[in-house]
């Protein structure tokens, strides 16, 4: 990992993620990439700007500012890790756009809106990875009816506060659980009304089991808004998607990926990428992972498995799954895996570049 210090990372500008976590916990990057250095609950009636351009927030868009990235995991965060964050005497030079290069010619702490949000307060999922939780779990009326009536309100805040949006944002849903499986998150993209407002982006982040047909058709309201989709697949082979994606079904995945094609040939999703958590289950298969993206000509994104601490690995269940420890037994036949020739260029790394020779 090279020195920071001429480095620029526009997330805390740009980049807002929404949390449940006693209340709306409000990042400006994923929690585990800035070492869970949140910017404030957000009360249920609070506007966006109270946190966004909080005292949190400024301070760590200060920390970008002056190179030291000190709020941030250096090893976790993929732009980091792939060094792919700009330049600064590049961005000076107007490489990289007006906005950056005004942030860093004024020193500017206050920023507008974030022109990307994240939604992650549901956790309700149709699986059961056991990467990510040991059980089903749901949010409804019936299960608890405050929780879900106030994240409810919340949305009608939300739904009106992006029809008064004058620039493009894009709302991701979800980083939490499942889009389609989610009554709270399915009740909300099918309100959206983006006739409303064109400037509404959204982003389907979703296992892709309930992507089908039927429940695109129940989204028509936006389906003249630019649509995307982020599948998570997290194998190659069906035998390892049973263990990685418990409750998931491959052969209807493999259906519903045939359909997601369609629309991105048609350009009714304009960007579709696949996703694969890498852990001592899958790493042998990065490359059939990579082929059925390829198939459709889809991006791919690979990351490392992460503990998240919600009743997942016990310490030592998750060393025997973290292929990146150098003691695992199998860490250098990953590290011959990865380095493959898997010749296709629509490959993202992410946090997994620095084990790619150059």
């Amino acid at each position: 990992m090279s020195n920071l210090n001429n480095k620029f990372c526009g997330r805390p500008w740009e980049f807002l993620e929404i949390h449940e976590d006693g209340g709306l916990k409000v990042y400006n990057c994923c929690p585990n990439w800035v070492n869970h250095n949140h910017l404030g609950i957000m009360e249920y009636d609070t506007n966006f700007e109270n946190v966004w351009n909080g005292e949190k927030s400024i301070e760590f868009r200060k920390s970008i500012l002056d190179g030291s990235f000190k709020y941030c995991n250096k090893v976790e965060c993929p732009m980091i890790q792939n060094g792919s964050l700009p330049k600064k005497d590049d961005i000076k030079l107007g490489k990289h756009g007006e906005f950056y290069k005004k942030i860093i010619e004024e020193n500017v702490l206050i920023s507008e809106n974030a022109d990307f949000i994240n939604l992650c307060y549901d956790v309700s999922c149709n699986l059961k990875c056991p990467s990510c939780r040991p059980t089903f779990w749901f949010l409804n009326e019936k299960v608890n009816p405050i929780d879900y009536n106030l994240k409810k309100q919340f949305q009608i805040k939300l739904l009106d506060y992006l029809y008064k949006c004058t620039r493009p944002i894009t709302v991701n849903i979800t980083g939490s659980g499942d889009p389609f499986a989610s009554k709270l998150f399915w009740e909300f993209l099918q309100s959206i009304d983006g006739k409303l407002n064109s400037n509404i982006k959204i982003h389907l982040q979703t296992n892709g089991v309930l992507f089908t047909e039927d429940n695109w058709n129940k989204l028509y309201k936006l389906h003249d808004n630019y649509m995307a989709a982020i599948i998570s697949l997290d194998a190659g082979t069906e035998e390892s998607y049973n263990y990685t994606r418990r409750g998931g079904d491959w052969n209807k995945l493999m259906k519903n990926l045939e359909f997601v094609s369609e629309l991105y040939d048609n350009n009714l999703l304009k960007f579709v990428r696949l996703d694969c958590v890498v852990q001592n289950k899958n790493y042998k298969e990065i490359d059939k992972f990579i082929n059925i993206a390829k198939k459709y000509n889809f991006n791919c994104y690979l990351s490392r498995i992460v503990n998240w601490g919600r009743g997942t690995y016990t310490e030592q269940e998750f060393k025997e799954h973290n292929i990146f420890d150098v003691t695992h037994p199998n860490h250098n036949d990953f590290l011959e895996k990865i380095n493959q020739n898997f010749d296709y260029d629509k490959i993202d790394f992410g946090n997994l570049s620095e084990y790619k020779k150059s």
